[in-house]
């Protein structure tokens, strides 16, 4: 990191964010469906949005989290037909209704005997469902943005969602309840009526095409479960060694934890030398690791350690959601199976972290060697999960498009007839021109491109990229022409080169302006 990026930075997102960076009533409603999370289901037994101020009971968290699991892994199974049936006004509706109406049963699950139960499982299923909705609508929402925009808006958007936790958590249960119901309706009208999520009014900037979802879940999957593994443990032996209840862990510390989420990512935003979210998410993740290593050194000090404790679960949070963000505006992929199967796997993550907390906590009480160990633990976990960030060559294989075989060989196994036939064509092409007074017009720049790309048998899309390219237009600005991932614009550069013999654009241009050479 170099302070002298910062200037340069700041220009640049001013640039890609139209000198825009904040779209108000987006954060304002993002924060609002992250609270609303907060308030109800930051872990098992965290949520006291009941009439009575009780907690809501364990197992309606892990019906709920199943709901949304449910939600997220259908939508991107389904794909396309989830995003039809998101244009209807009543599908969009049905987000924000069910979580509110969710909500307000879960308060009643405190009630005694079957009704409690009754209301508790409903409440539990449709919040999940519900939220699942409105989370495949920012997830839309940011896609369509550029990254520079949500750089600057997510960490903010948690930053507020933990201050209006803290702030709601202060009232009496009733108006608590009442407010958290509410939530998801204003943030879902802000959604879907104001910012036009999945609607007709708002066209998308880019159109998705279709990617390796089983690689994708591997890799996100894998990076969710070992953090949400980390925090979970890390989180139950914090609370245990301090005898602390989770509702008083959460009340202010997960403000001031926000805070410092949004510092680390503005930090590595303007100080980083590659605008890049994958950058961000590695400073971030050391940032992380080092906390966790931090926590045995600070027991006894609740209100630091209750900060470290939640810094790690917010950071991962707001990185995830982030880098899902970008990846999906970048490589121009769905963000239905995009978010669908990443928060979804953040979400499994969270569960399984909350059985391995609840594993840790039947240990207490700690010694000061085992919270080193579960501090050690946790870092390791985190630090692994760093390798499995993707890197630049895993998002372009994993967006690369199949070819039509019948237009070319990638194997490289042509015969010697079809090469030599090759060969002799590009050899013709270079060789230079007759200068007799009955030479023909030099041909358009086009033209000559065209046989350029019947000479070394480009297929027809390459023959399109390589036309764009050799005009000058940039990787980006090619994806928005031919309507492809970044991952295969590369992919066809690639076998330009290859088939032209190529190694540089220059010598392509060399190659293309040889037809006409004098």
């Amino acid at each position: 990191m170099n302070f002298c990026n910062i200037k340069e930075n700041l220009l640049a997102y001013r640039a890609e964010t139209g000198g825009h960076p904040l779209g108000l009533d987006r954060v304002f409603g993002f924060a609002l469906i992250r609270a609303w999370v907060y308030l109800m289901f930051v872990g098992a037994a965290a949520s006291f949005m009941t009439w009575s101020g009780e907690a809501i009971r364990p197992a309606f968290f892990l019906v709920s989290a199943g709901a949304l699991c449910i939600a997220l892994f259908g939508s991107a199974l389904t794909g396309d037909r989830f995003v039809k049936l998101m244009l209807h006004p009543t599908a969009r509706a049905a987000g924000p209704t069910l979580t509110g109406v969710g909500t307000v049963l879960l308060a009643s699950s405190g009630a005694e005997g079957m009704i409690g139960d009754v209301c508790g499982i409903i409440g539990a299923i449709t919040t999940g469902l519900g939220s699942g909705i409105i989370d495949l609508g920012y997830g839309e929402l940011y896609r369509n943005e550029p990254p520079g925009r949500t750089t600057f808006e997510v960490p903010l958007a948690f930053f507020l969602a933990a201050v209006a936790y803290s702030l709601t958590a202060m009232l009496p249960p009733v108006t608590s309840c009442v407010l958290c119901a509410l939530l998801p309706v204003v943030s879902g009208w802000i959604l879907f009526v104001q910012q036009h999520a999945w609607s007709r009014k708002r066209q998308p900037t880019v159109r998705p095409i279709e990617f390796d979802l089983k690689s994708f879940a591997w890799r996100i999957g894998l990076c969710a479960c070992l953090v949400g593994i980390a925090d979970g443990m890390v989180r139950a032996a914090f609370l245990s060694s301090n005898n602390l209840s989770i509702h008083l862990l959460l009340q202010w510390p997960l403000a001031g934890a926000g805070l410092i989420t949004m510092l680390i990512v503005y930090g590595a935003a303007l100080l980083g030398s590659e605008q890049s979210t994958r950058t961000i998410y590695k400073a971030a993740i050391v940032v992380m690791a080092f906390f966790f290593t931090l926590l045995p050194i600070f027991t006894g000090a609740q209100d630091i350690e209750s900060v470290l404790a939640l810094t790690g679960y917010g950071t991962f949070n707001v990185l995830i959601w982030m880098l899902l963000a970008e990846i999906s505006a970048n490589y121009r992929l769905s963000s239905t199976r995009v978010f669908g199967i990443g928060w979804g796997m953040v979400t499994l993550g969270v569960l399984l972290g909350a059985v391995a907390g609840d594993a840790v906590d039947r240990f207490a009480p700690f010694s000061p060697q085992f919270l080193s160990f579960i501090a050690l633990v946790a870092t390791m976990a985190v630090l692994l999960s760093f390798l499995f960030v993707f890197r630049e060559s895993d998002l372009i294989a994993l967006t690369e498009e199949p070819e039509d075989p019948s237009s070319e060989n990638f194997s490289g196994t042509v015969t010697q007839v079809d090469r030599a036939s090759s060969k002799n064509a590009a050899a013709e092409l270079q060789a230079p021109k007759s200068s007799t007074p009955l030479a023909t017009p030099r041909p358009r720049f086009q033209d000559r491109c065209l046989e350029v790309a019947a000479a070394f048998e480009l297929s027809p899309k390459e023959t399109e990229v390589m036309i764009l390219f050799a005009k000058g237009r940039s990787a980006a600005r090619i994806q928005e022409e031919l309507f492809i991932s970044k991952g295969t614009v590369s992919t066809h550069l690639r076998h330009i080169y290859q088939k032209m013999d190529v190694h540089s654009k220059q010598e392509m241009l060399d190659v293309i302006e040889g037809v006409t050479r004098e």
